[in-house]
C-alpha cells in the first residue's frame, strides 16, 4: 500500500509541476510576445529613410501617422486591457472555460483592429507618395510582413 501511495504523490507532484509550467508559460506568451508592434522595416523613421523622402513627402507621412496615432492609442488600451483580462483568468481558472475562450476572442479582436489599423495607414501613405516611391514602399511593406514575430 505504501508504493501505491508514493506513486499517486509522485503523479500529484509532477502534475503540479506541469500545471505550473504551463501557466508560467502562457503568462509569458501573453506578457512577452504577442504585443502588437510594427516589424522594423515598416516604422516610421526607418521607411522614410529608406524610401529618401524628400520634407514635403516627410510632411504627409507625419500628417498621417498623426491621424491614426490617436486611433491606434485607443484600441492599444483596450487590447493591453483584454491581455490583462487574459492573464487575470490563467492565474485564477482551472480549465479552459467559456470565459476564457471569451477572453481569447476580445485579445484577438483588439488585435485584429490594430493590423486592420496599419494596413489603412499604409494605403493612406501609399496614396500621397510619388509613383516612383510606390514599389519601394510596397516591398518595404511586404518584407514587413514577411518578418516572423
Amino acid at each position: 500500500m505504501p508504493a501505491i501511495q508514493s506513486d499517486k504523490l509522485r503523479i500529484a507532484l509532477l502534475l503540479t509541476v506541469v500545471a505550473v509550467v504551463a501557466v508560467a508559460s502562457c503568462l509569458a506568451v501573453f506578457y512577452g510576445f504577442i504585443r502588437p508592434r510594427l516589424p522594423v522595416a515598416f516604422e516610421h523613421e526607418t521607411f522614410v529613410e529608406r524610401l529618401d523622402l524628400n520634407p514635403a513627402q516627410r510632411a504627409a507621412v507625419e500628417d498621417i501617422d498623426r491621424r491614426f496615432e490617436a486611433e491606434r492609442e485607443r484600441i492599444l488600451q483596450h487590447f493591453n486591457a483584454a491581455t490583462r483580462d487574459l492573464a487575470a483568468l490563467l492565474e485564477s481558472e482551472d480549465a479552459f472555460t467559456g470565459e476564457v475562450s471569451a477572453a481569447i476572442d476580445r485579445v484577438h479582436g483588439y488585435h485584429g483592429e490594430l493590423q486592420a489599423l496599419s494596413v489603412r495607414r499604409y494605403f493612406a501613405v501609399l496614396e500621397v507618395l510619388p509613383g516612383e516611391k510606390r514599389p519601394d514602399f510596397r516591398r518595404l511593406a511586404a518584407e514587413a510582413l514577411s518578418q516572423p514575430e
